[in-house]
């Protein structure tokens, strides 16, 4: 806050508002997802300020990049990727979660050098009841 004729003014202290040139992620999501095996797992990044850069989600123990915008760029139909542009939002649904699927994903703004939000997932047993 700052003071401006007497009275209190907030400044925006939203990450990044005002500070970096061109686009820049919000740090406040989780970086962790859990998800049992057989669920959806969702991977979200929020990107401000893109422009006209594009955002693509990449699994990093392979390098394979699932999506640049909103095409996909992976043979397998379980990883979708969904835009929500009034809330900034990028997120790759994964579909029947299997283990293998485990690792870090990648949120990646094609800048240069290029800037990244890294999301784990970790894919956790089915639960069995009796």
């Amino acid at each position: 806050m700052r003071k401006s004729g007497g009275k209190q003014v907030e400044e925006d202290l939203h990450q990044g508002a005002g500070l970096y040139p061109g686009p820049y992620f919000d740090n406040s999501l989780t970086k962790i997802v859990r998800a049992r095996k057989g669920s959806h797992a969702y991977l979200s990044c929020r990107v401000h300020q893109l422009d006209n850069k594009s955002v693509s989600w990449v699994r990093r123990k392979d390098a394979h990049i699932i999506s640049v915008g909103e095409s996909s760029f992976i043979q397998d139909p379980r990883f979708r990727v969904y835009h929500f542009p009034r809330d900034h939002m990028w997120t790759l649904q994964i579909q029947d979660v299997r283990p293998e699927d485990s690792g870090e994903y990648e949120c990646q703004i094609s800048t240069e050098p290029k800037r990244s939000f890294l999301v784990l997932l970790k894919v956790l047993p089915q639960l069995f009841h009796i």
